[in-house]
């Protein structure tokens, strides 16, 4: 019995770790860090926070590197599995953070990177329909002004980590 758990376990622990790899469209496959390139933009950095206790919110995060020449935006997002999706932006006033929608997008200037990321500029999901629970998978969809819509899949997590805070960081 005991040796029957203990396979079931290390077969759970290797469905989580599979399940934590995030998908673009057209079955590419990346960890977390790594950057998959869809409609002339690059992808990295994928996270939902899953939704803790009884909050009917939960945010998204994704780094988006833009090596065209031009510029784009990002204009929106959109997820299935919720009300109300928005782009928000993250700001300290007053020693107090605060949080606001960002209806006009986010400018992505040529050759530059957006961040969002725990603690600044994210994807607001709001009145969760199903709640992401951490090793799923669940997709959103971004739209640009040039690029248009990007269907991307992100691994949910309990530990959503900004791209600088992958552990590989010194103290300075």
């Amino acid at each position: 019995m005991r040796g029957l758990i203990l396979l079931a376990a290390a077969g759970l622990a290797l469905t989580a770790c599979e399940a934590k790899k995030p998908v673009g469209h057209e079955s590419e496959h990346a960890d977390a860090a790594d950057s998959i390139t869809l409609q002339n933009l690059s992808f990295s950095h994928l996270a939902i926070r899953a939704a803790l206790g009884e909050n009917p919110n939960t945010a998204a995060y994704v780094v988006i590197e833009n090596p065209t020449a031009g510029d784009d935006r990002l204009l929106s997002a959109q997820a299935g599995w919720a009300d109300k999706t928005e782009l928000h932006t993250m700001e300290t006033v007053d020693g107090v953070m605060k949080m606001a929608a960002a209806p006009e997008g986010f400018v992505i200037k040529a050759g530059e990177t957006l961040e969002l990321k725990p603690g600044g500029n994210h994807i607001m999901l709001m009145g969760l329909k199903e709640r992401p629970q951490e090793g799923e998978m669940r997709e959103i969809i971004l739209t640009f002004e040039k690029a248009g819509q990007v269907p991307l899949t992100l691994p949910v997590t309990t530990t959503p980590q900004a791209a600088g805070g992958q552990g590989h960081g010194h103290d300075h």
